[in-house]
């Protein structure tokens, strides 16, 4: 049971310490996502969704 209240205290600890880092005045947050980010994104879904199409019919094992 201890281990399981030191691993919930880390995680607020490391909640904590990351909000205090996005709420400093020179943090930069991340752009916006672009046109090619959003090709890659589709062509990663489409080849899994591929794969697991293949693995279904048993055509690769």
């Amino acid at each position: 049971m201890a281990d399981e209240e030191s691993i919930e205290q880390m995680i607020y600890d490391e909640t904590e310490k990351r909000l205090n880092i996005m709420e400093s005045k020179d943090y930069v947050f991340p752009g916006k996502i672009g046109k090619g980010d959003i090709v890659a994104i589709i062509a990663s879904v489409a080849v899994s969704l591929g794969l697991i199409i293949l693995c279904m019919t048993g055509v690769i094992a």
